[in-house]
Order: C-alpha cells, then sequence, then structure tokens
C-alpha cells in the first residue's frame, strides 16, 4: 500500500513539473512574441522617420525603446536556451535509463531464449510432465511451461515498447537540440544588431547635444504648453461641477452618469488604447529628458508615438463635454464618462462635436504629424480634479 501511495505522488510530481515546464516555455514564448511585434512596429515609425533628415528626440525615444525591446527579446531568447538545455539534459537522462532497461531486459530476453530452445523438443516435454511423482506435480510442470512462453511474449513486447519509447527520446533530443542551435545564432544575430542600435542612440545623443540651446528653449515653450491645457482642465472641471450642481472640485453625477463612471472604474486596466498601435515615449509624472538627464519634463498624461495619420479612438463609452483648439497641442478632446475625464490632445480632422455621445474605440479624430516630433498623441485620465495615470488604466 505505501509503494502504491509512492508510486502515484511520483505521477503527480511528474505531471505537475511537465506541467510547470508547459508553462513556461509557453511564458517566455509571448514574451518573445511580444518583443518582436514591437520591434517591428519600432522600424516601421523608424522608417517613417527617414523622411526627416534632422535629428530630433523624437527619433532617439524611438531608438531607446527599441533597444530596450531588445534587450527583452534577447533575454527571452536566452530563458529558451536555459529551457532548452533542461530539457535536452531530461531527455539525456531517460534516454540512459531507458537503455540500461533495455540492456537488462534483452539479457533476461537471452536466457529464457536459450532455455527454451533447450526444452524446444516436444519428447523432452512431455518426458519431464510424465516423469512426475503425482498428477499435482504434473499440472504444475506443465503450467510452467506455459508460463515460461507466456512470460518470454511480455517481455518480448516490453523491450518493443522500450524501443519505441527511445525512439520517441531521440527523435525529441534532436528536435530540442535543433531549436537550441536556432535560438543561440537568434541571441547573436540580435546582439550584433543591438551592438548597432546603441552605436546610433550615442550618434544622436552626441549630435544632440550640439542643439542644447535650440532644444531647451523648445522644452520650455512645450512645457507652457502643457501647463496651459492644465489650467484649461482645471476651469473647465471647476465650471462644470458647479452647473452639475456639486461643489468647485466634484461634479454631480445624474444616475445615468453614475453607472458609466461606475462602469469606467470597473474596467481599470482593461481599456482599450485610444490608437491601434502605438509606444509610450514619456511615461506619466516628471521624466528626466533623454539627453540632458538634469531637466525635467512634467507630463499630466502619457504621450503615445503612432504612426502617421494614425486615428484616433475614445476608449470609453461617454460625452464629449469640451473640444479646445491648443498652441502646439492642435485640437484637444474632452469626453466625459462620469466622474473621469479622457483627455486626447494634438488631434486634427475631428469626428466629433461638443455634446456628442461617444461608443468605446469610436473614432473622433487623427493625430496630427509634424516633421521633427512625428505623430505624437497626449492621453489623460482625470477623475474629477485628480490627474490618473493612463498606462494603469489601458490594457496591456
Amino acid at each position: 500500500m505505501k509503494l502504491r501511495y509512492i508510486g502515484i505522488l511520483f505521477m503527480f510530481f511528474s505531471v505537475l513539473n511537465g506541467t510547470v515546464y508547459s508553462q513556461s516555455i509557453n511564458t517566455i514564448k509571448k514574451d518573445k512574441e511580444k518583443s518582436e511585434k514591437e520591434i517591428a512596429y519600432l522600424n516601421k515609425l523608424l522608417e517613417e522617420a527617414k523622411n526627416n533628415q534632422s535629428v530630433s528626440v523624437e527619433k532617439l525615444k524611438i531608438i531607446q525603446e527599441k533597444i530596450a525591446q531588445s534587450k527583452s527579446l534577447i533575454n527571452s531568447l536566452q530563458q529558451e536556451v536555459s529551457y532548452l538545455e533542461k530539457q535536452i539534459d531530461r531527455n539525456e537522462v531517460r534516454i540512459s535509463e531507458l537503455s540500461l532497461n533495455r540492456g537488462s531486459m534483452l539479457n533476461m530476453y537471452g536466457k529464457l531464449v536459450y532455455g527454451l530452445w533447450k526444452k524446444r523438443n516436444k519428447a523432452y516435454r512431455l518426458m519431464f510432465i510424465f516423469a512426475s511423482s503425482d498428477f499435482n506435480q504434473a499440472y504444475n510442470r506443465y503450467k510452467y511451461f506455459e508460463q515460461i512462453q507466456s512470460y518470454s511474449k511480455r517481455q518480448l513486447a516490453l523491450i518493443e515498447q522500450t524501443n519505441d519509447s527511445l525512439n520517441i527520446k531521440n527523435t525529441e533530443l534532436k528536435k530540442y537540440r535543433d531549436l537550441k542551435h536556432v535560438a543561440l545564432n537568434d541571441i547573436d544575430v540580435k546582439s550584433k544588431d543591438l551592438i548597432q542600435q546603441q552605436a546610433t542612440e550615442n550618434s544622436l545623443i552626441s549630435d544632440l547635444k550640439k542643439k542644447e540651446k535650440q532644444i531647451v528653449k523648445k522644452l520650455n515653450i512645450e512645457a507652457k504648453n502643457r501647463e496651459r491645457l492644465e489650467r484649461e482642465l482645471n476651469k473647465l472641471i471647476a465650471s462644470q461641477a458647479k452647473k452639475s450642481g456639486g461643489t468647485s472640485s466634484k461634479y454631480k453625477l445624474t444616475p445615468e452618469e453614475k453607472l458609466v463612471s461606475d462602469d469606467f472604474s470597473r474596467n481599470k486596466g482593461k481599456l482599450p488604447w485610444p490608437v491601434t498601435q502605438g509606444i509610450i515615449s514619456e511615461k506619466f509624472g516628471i521624466n528626466p529628458h533623454p539627453v540632458y538627464k538634469d531637466v525635467m519634463m512634467s507630463n499630466n498624461g502619457i504621450n503615445i508615438t503612432t504612426s502617421k495619420n494614425a486615428e484616433v479612438r475614445a476608449v470609453f463609452n461617454g460625452e464629449v463635454t469640451d473640444i479646445s483648439l491648443m498652441p502646439g497641442l492642435n485640437n484637444a478632446v474632452i469626453i466625459r464618462h462620469g466622474n473621469y475625464l479622457t483627455v486626447y490632445a494634438n488631434l486634427i480632422y475631428l469626428n466629433v462635436k461638443k455634446g456628442d455621445k461617444v461608443n468605446t474605440k469610436q473614432v473622433i479624430g487623427k493625430v496630427a504629424h509634424d516633421n521633427e516630433k512625428g505623430s505624437v498623441l497626449s492621453f489623460q485620465v482625470w477623475n474629477n480634479l485628480e490627474k490618473q495615470n493612463p498606462e494603469l488604466w489601458l490594457a496591456k
């Protein structure tokens, strides 16, 4: 009973171990595919930026993001190699065990065959049975020959099964070794490409440092534009809160608006992106400049760099509560979702107007394109007067 219990436990942990390995390689593959997809999109953005011969901070950000994704991809490939090495080791151990078992079974089978060969004469078997002292002994001798033949057949079947298992394990071993070889080649290629990317990054930083006065001047203008947008949003929120019958800092909801607000809140981390493809080129909060690390830029939302002529979509059902034309940010569309507001700045070719009801993923306009900056959407999320980190609200 104890041996049976130990056997069941062994089988359980073997299956569990296999499941963990399966989950591990699936996670590694998903991470690798995600990085490859991101790198392909970043290459597309860099291709668009080629038309602009001037050196820009946005181009540097794309290169830096590509470097980060390349490092992530190399890390996934290294994890894949590590996983394959473990599988190779496990298969080699199993092949060794099967070979040893087959050797023992062949040795036993050889002895059985030789013994049967010596007793192959039917007359000898009959004489051996008839020489018994009584009927019971004769019957036992007869059954002995039957059991020997039956056992030899079972032993042969086990040898054949072991041979099949060995063939399967040897095939798996070859597959894992081939995959490891491919992964190692990929690491080599990606590592060389990473070195080139880092050289490009250093070259861009060097060129941008020569334009310090020009860049700092542009940064000051951009900072003022962001402050202007923040002031306008604060005024708008306070004004609408008073009109709703609430306080200057809190909007009073109708029953219908409360349903929308609660629904929006429940979808934190699940909201669709405002563009179908893009990278976060500037995060929420205080960010150091990619070249001048002592220069800090405050962002009340996130900047999403996307493709030229990219369409912008509402991230949730709501009502267009305001549209403002902002210096340096083109059109800013503000959509209310109960207590929450989503802000989409740097838009052109608007498809909506103030007072329009919009649905999730409804196109509201396009991202404006600048020859130097590219296509950058400024996206913000507010809860009344409280600024939210949009990255935490969007689906991964």
